[in-house]
């Protein structure tokens, strides 16, 4: 099996110039073992010490010391099996080795100064431990030059647990490493001069040692006045060990010279002739064989026999020819054939008695079909191609018609073969085909899984979803194949049923429903929350309605002061007040106090098409996806007069759907896409990738006390959540989800209400 070995390059810089007070120590290395310990892989890493302390290099030395004579040379070492145990008792022995000189030796030693991280390669896995506050990188690489950066310790972090001697080195953090990814470590502060864009161009812009390097130049020529290590580690392919090597004196020329030998190479050629050719080529030389000799020997008699004819006298004219000369066949000899002929003739007798009961089927069917004009005259021309040939046929000796015989059955031959054999190579292209995706799709599933020992699920998930995609399209060829294809099916949805987060649930329960107080109501899709009662609308008459989570009672409201006409979207100012527009844009103010609705002025353009309104800090936002604009309304009073244009730059929003505000600004797109703005400009944001992917979204919701946004998708039958980094939590489905409307969710409680149908459904916020 090959084996992959660490190729480690490292860089430390000291500053002479640092205050005694402030003197920090910093090492790096990286261990060499010898012989049988070379597969069990090598030990590297950064240990940084901020102390004064005269003895703290001693301390630096023991550490390095210990690890490596209790990894290496300890009784229990057992080869390349269990090394991250291994590695994890030479751990523990190193705590005990820190403890034991800190406490002898009585040093005041603060241990939230001490930082360090130890790592363990060993073919492609990689075990490491950290203690304190490191960098440490990996430069995935995904093609030929491009790497993509993964934070390992952002991704594999865990609660701070407080520093002990006795457990400096607590945990160990297991990955692997993939040939042309390189694994970069280094002192924190690196981190304060560079980017981690630019640390990955120095380093992968060239092999990592001169990456190294070139990293400590550009350091010295900052003035940084701070000490730093560096590490940067790649694996390949460990050198071959050497093998006996054989004398020339030994060599044995005699047992190399047979088999070299003529006959040897005949034979290899005949083999190797079977084994690369169709089959056809052997068969072909064998009756070419045959029929050459048979030929060859025909050819002999009929020249013997026409020498004899030449030397005749031809007698005189007088001469009573039929009385004088005995007439008789001549006398040439019979032709062997070979067996080859005999067995065609054979062949031939015994297939035409085979034949000759379909030859008579045919016969009847044929005098059925001459009685027909068109069919008459089809086999009469049939007759006349083939008549001229059957003539001729019988016309030749009988010797040609067997040479022809067999000439028209290897010709049949010949071309079955070369069908057969365009058939053979298709297929063969195509089995090499399935065989190309499928790797493919092997080395995709590998890759989801490495991303997701560093916790990159959205990467992850997208590797997984593109693997699935080629399946789906693949056509396999052989069973072996569809097996494989099968196994890959089954682990990949596996493993993406597992990344979905998906909530299932089966029986949501149902709070209150609207027909009850109209057996024909449609219910519009808004559903508000005030004071622990929901505000929606029966569109077929235009009533208000409202229902009591706590008691579940249903209620109608009323108003002659306001006729608002079918509602379409709606926010809550505060607890008691809500708002509600129309198609028509009008606008409405619930006070939930007394149930009474009044008409509200706002100044809205003729030109807009408003798709979503909510509220922020005591103000409206209306959304306008004719115009690309964002519409902030101030309170004045009782009436919203004052009016912005919130976003200050260019922006495309005829897709939008739906906006919510926590600060900060969210637009929903109707393919799932989300928009983050921040003082009317656009900033990064990005949805992870999601599986299944956003079908037909309408609306986003959050506030600025909760961690999270909420998608409402109807056409997945799911409300998704995601975190405000843009990264999947959960999704809510159930197959009761048909006609989703509109949600809101209540954090404090952890509960989720969603409007489905005239129905509240209730389910846990399993999430919080």
């Amino acid at each position: 099996m090959e084996y992959l070995e660490a190729n480690v390059s490292q860089a430390v810089l000291e500053n002479t110039e640092i205050k005694p007070r402030q003197k920090t120590f910093v090492r790096s290395f990286s261990t060499k073992p010898k012989g049988s310990a070379i597969r069990s892989g090598k030990i590297f890493g950064i240990i940084e010490i901020k102390s004064n302390h005269q003895q703290v290099p001693e301390l630096i030395d023991l550490i390095i010391n210990e690890i490596k004579n209790n990894y290496y040379f300890e009784p229990g070492q057992t080869g390349e099996e269990n090394l991250s145990d291994h590695f994890e008792t030479a751990l523990k022995k190193t705590n005990l080795a820190i403890a034991s000189f800190i406490e002898g030796e009585h040093i005041n030693l603060d241990l939230n100064k001490i930082n360090i991280i130890m790592a363990l390669s060993h073919n492609q896995e990689l075990h490491f431990t950290v203690v304190g506050s490191t960098t440490a990188i990996l430069f995935y690489n995904t093609s030929r030059t491009n790497y993509r950066i993964i934070n390992i310790l952002d991704t594999t972090k865990t609660a701070d647990l407080p520093p002990d001697p006795l457990k400096l080195f607590s945990q160990i953090i297991s990955g692997r490493i993939r040939p042309r990814d390189i694994l970069f470590l280094g002192t924190a502060n690196i981190l304060d001069y560079f980017s981690l864009e630019k640390i990955k161009n120095v380093i992968t812009e060239t092999i990592p040692d001169e990456g190294i390097k070139n990293l400590k130049q550009l350091l010295e020529n900052s003035g940084s006045k701070e000490n730093f290590a560096l590490i940067a580690l790649e694996i390949m392919k460990a050198p071959e060990s050497s093998e006996k090597t054989i004398s020339i004196e030994e060599f044995n020329y005699v047992k190399a010279a047979s088999k070299d030998s003529i006959q040897e190479l005949v034979k290899t050629e005949r083999e190797t002739e079977k084994l690369l050719t169709p089959s056809l080529l052997p068969e072909i030389k064998k009756y070419a064989s045959s029929f050459g000799a048979a030929f060859q020997n025909y050819l002999i008699k009929i020249k013997g026999s026409t020498s004899n004819i030449k030397k005749v006298n031809i007698p005189k004219p007088n001469i009573n020819l039929k009385n004088n000369i005995k007439i008789r066949k001549p006398n040439i000899p019979k032709i062997k054939i070979g067996s080859t002929i005999k067995n065609t003739k054979k062949l031939t007798k015994n297939s035409a008695n085979k034949l000759k009961p379909a030859f008579n089927n045919l016969k009847k069917i044929s005098n059925k079909l001459t009685k027909n004009k068109f069919w008459s005259n089809f086999w009469k021309g049939l007759g006349l191609i083939f008549g001229n040939f059957i003539t001729k046929f019988k016309r030749l000796p009988k010797t040609s018609r067997i040479f022809l015989v067999v000439i028209i059955i290897l010709a049949v031959l010949f071309l079955q073969n070369v069908v057969w054999l365009g058939f053979k190579n298709k297929k063969q292209e195509k089995i090499e085909a399935v065989e190309s995706v499928i790797t493919e799709i092997t080395t995709k599933k590998n890759e989801a899984e490495a991303s997701l020992i560093y916790r990159d699920e959205s990467q992850a998930r997208l590797l997984l979803m593109e693997a699935r995609d080629l399946l789906l399209d693949l056509e396999t060829v052989t069973e072996p194949q569809q097996d494989q294809v099968n196994i890959l099916v089954e682990e990949i949805e596996t493993k993406l049923n597992d990344l979905r987060h998906s909530i299932k649930i089966a029986e949501p329960t149902q709070i209150v429903n609207f027909q009850n107080l109209d057996g024909q109501a449609e219910i519009a899709k808004i559903a508000l929350l005030s004071k622990n009662t929901i505000y929606t609308q029966n569109l077929r008459n235009q009533s208000l309605y409202k229902a009591n989570l706590d008691t579940r009672v249903l209620a109608s409201i009323f108003s002659p002061e306001a006729n608002t006409g079918s509602l379409t979207m709606g926010t809550n100012i505060n607890e008691t007040e809500l708002i509600f527009f129309n198609e028509s844009n009008s606008t409405f103010l619930l006070n939930a106090n007394n149930d009474t609705v009044r008409s509200l002025a706002i100044n809205i353009t003729d030109s807009a098409n408003i798709v979503d309104v909510t509220s922020y800090n005591n103000r409206i936002y209306l959304l306008d996806s004719a115009n690309n604009q964002i519409y902030r309304y101030s309170r004045n009073g009782n009436s919203f007069g004052s009016v912005i244009n919130w976003i200050d730059e260019e922006l495309n929003l005829d897709n939008a759907v739906s906006l919510t505000i926590d600060g900060s600004v969210y637009i929903l797109r109707n393919n799932g896409e989300v928009t983050k703005l921040e003082n009317g400009n656009e900033v990064d944001f990005e949805v992870k990738v999601i599986d299944p992917p956003f079908k037909s979204p309408t609306k986003i919701k959050t506030t600025d006390s909760s961690n999270y946004l909420y998608i409402l998708d109807p056409g997945e039958k799911r409300l998704v959540v995601l975190n405000k980094d843009g990264n999947l939590i959960s999704q809510y489905t159930s197959p009761d989800f048909n006609n989703l409307k509109d949600f809101f969710v209540d954090e404090a409680n952890k509960k989720i209400y969603l409007l489905e149908s005239s129905k509240i459904f209730g389910i846990p916020a399993e999430h919080l």
